[in-house]
């Protein structure tokens, strides 16, 4: 999503948010497939992602090279589906890698960051917010 009405701060916030919002989907997965056999935890490359949104300055680049593929702006077409990679951590007995106290710990990360970054975001809507009304 890009609000091209607001700073950069907002934009890209706005774009972290998403890759956050999608790093907590992948490591719930993650936590919820623990038990599966020969289950490999996925993550994502989050500061990759973030980079990638501070050169596109909020915008996407995106070109359909195939009928198969999604189309650009597809909302269940995840903007960071090219920076997921398996986790290299070993398998245990079963194939599975996941450890759910590290996931769960990534979690705790993801959601922190997650929470001051939407807060951000919120206080400079308000602050805009306060603008209009006293122009009024």
């Amino acid at each position: 999503m890009t609000i091209a009405m607001f700073d950069k701060t907002v934009s890209f916030l706005s774009k972290a948010l998403d890759v956050m919002s999608l790093r907590h989907q992948i490591i719930s997965s993650n936590i919820a497939n623990q038990d599966t056999p020969n289950y490999k935890a996925t993550d994502i490359k989050f500061h990759e992602e973030l980079e990638s949104a501070l050169k596109a300055n909020g915008t996407m680049a995106i070109q359909k090279t195939d009928p198969k593929h999604m189309a650009p702006g597809d909302p269940y077409a995840p903007a960071a589906a090219g920076n997921i990679f398996m986790r290299p951590d070993g398998a245990g007995y079963d194939g599975n890698n996941v450890n759910a106290e590290l996931e769960m710990a990534y979690m705790a990360k993801n959601t922190i960051m997650y929470d001051a970054a939407a807060q951000i975001v919120s206080g400079k809507l308000k602050a805009l917010s306060s603008a209009i009304k006293d122009a009024r």
